[in-house]
């Protein structure tokens, strides 16, 4: 039976495998964004929640049922920056899609021709948002019904946006 899941991955306990997430926590924080205004307005602030994160761990053993621990820890390893919902029971646990951040690996235990018996992999996710955005035929005309979902990390300022910022050479004063 599935405890959890996340992109694939399972925590379950069956009569081959049992694997648990252990001290899961998940936090919760206020952001705060000042913008102080240089032309004598009054300065301004938002206040909203940061994106929640998630912090869990789970200890494989090839007593309960994982064979490959190595390869377990390289299927983590590859995740690191994909996306998905975490089910606990039959639940959604936290926002609706969560970013892998990391991965620590500790407690490890081999035996003395080097296969791991044991280890404890520590995972941290962050609440992640998509961003949706419309995109430009070839004739430079937006489509209303193409959209492309892209990470918030991905985006980057456009050309023209560029080009409107560039400061001309003279603006530096340089003081003698």
């Amino acid at each position: 039976m599935a405890m959890a899941y996340w992109n694939g991955m399972v925590w379950e306990c069956s009569p081959s495998v049992i694997t648990y997430p252990e001290s899961l926590s998940t936090s919760y924080s206020m952001k705060t964004d000042t913008n102080a205004d240089k032309e004598g307005n009054a300065p301004t602030e938002q206040v909203a929640l940061s994106e929640e994160e998630i912090s869990l761990s789970t200890t494989y053993r090839i007593e309960t049922g994982t064979n490959n621990i190595r390869e377990v820890i390289g299927q983590w390893k590859a995740m690191i920056g994909l996306s998905a919902p975490l089910i606990i029971g039959s639940e959604l646990f936290g926002p609706d899609n969560v970013q892998l951040q990391s991965v620590s690996v500790g407690n490890i235990s081999m035996r003395p021709d080097g296969m791991f018996t044991a280890a404890t992999l520590s995972f941290k996710f962050k609440e992640f948002k998509q961003i949706v955005r419309e995109t430009k035929s070839k004739k430079g005309t937006k489509s209303k019904n193409s959209t492309d979902i892209v990470s918030a990390v991905s985006i980057k300022a456009s050309k023209a946006d560029k080009t409107v910022r560039k400061r001309p050479r003279g603006y530096i004063k340089r003081e003698s």
